[in-house]
Parts: structure tokens; C-alpha cells; sequence
């Protein structure tokens, strides 16, 4: 299921994405830097706060490299923090709960601030 930046979505939804893996920065640099590769990341959302959402990655596999190299996805476990924004730039599809039922009942509940 497409996920749009006016969709809901809630804490333990599973988010699959792609997203571009980066060199290291280096302050010294003179040249834009670019990509090196694409990943495609499956996580779960952790947190949910403001603009920010807290992933906890469950698998994350390089799908382009572009140096030749061996490139590093994110490690499954780690917990990373992405705006919004960036996770719609990376065409994200939330994965069905089994449990369709139970989302829709969250989602029907008033937020408590």
C-alpha cells in the first residue's frame, strides 16, 4: 500500500523504502558529493514524534553500487531517525498488518497528546 504524506500511519507499522547510500562526509571536501549506491530498507516504526519517525530496521540489502566496492546497508537492529520528508522522497510502501482490523481500530482512536 502507497503510503502519502496526508496518510496516517501508526507506531509498529512496517515501512519498506529505497534510499541512496552516501560516502563518508568529510568537512574538507571541495566537490558535491554523490551517492555511492541505493539500499532498500524494511522497518518498523518505532516513534512517532512531530515531523521525526524512529525506525528500528529489520532488513536493509544494497540494490545499486555505483563504486565498485563493497557498500555497508544499515544494520538490522539499529534504530535510525528519518524526517518524514525523506521517507516520502524514497516512495515508501507500508506493508499490511495482519491484523488490519487492529490498525484501523488505532487509527480510529483519539490522540492523546
Amino acid at each position: 500500500m502507497a503510503w502519502t504524506q496526508s496518510g496516517e500511519f501508526v507506531e509498529s507499522d512496517v515501512v519498506e523504502w529505497t534510499e541512496a547510500i552516501w560516502p563518508p562526509s568529510h568537512s574538507r571536501r571541495r566537490k558535491k558529493s554523490r551517492p555511492w549506491g541505493k539500499q532498500k530498507v524494511v522497518a518498523q516504526i518505532a516513534h512517532i514524534d512531530g515531523d521525526f519517525v524512529k525506525l528500528t530496521v529489520l532488513k536493509a540489502s544494497v540494490i545499486e553500487n555505483l563504486i565498485g566496492s563493497d557498500l555497508r546497508p544499515h544494520k538490522v537492529g539499529t534504530t535510525i531517525t528519518k524526517k518524514r520528508p525523506t521517507l516520502l522522497r524514497g516512495n515508501p510502501e507500508r506493508l499490511l498488518w495482519s491484523e488490519e482490523d487492529v490498525r484501523a481500530a488505532l487509527l480510529a482512536q483519539p490522540h492523546i497528546p
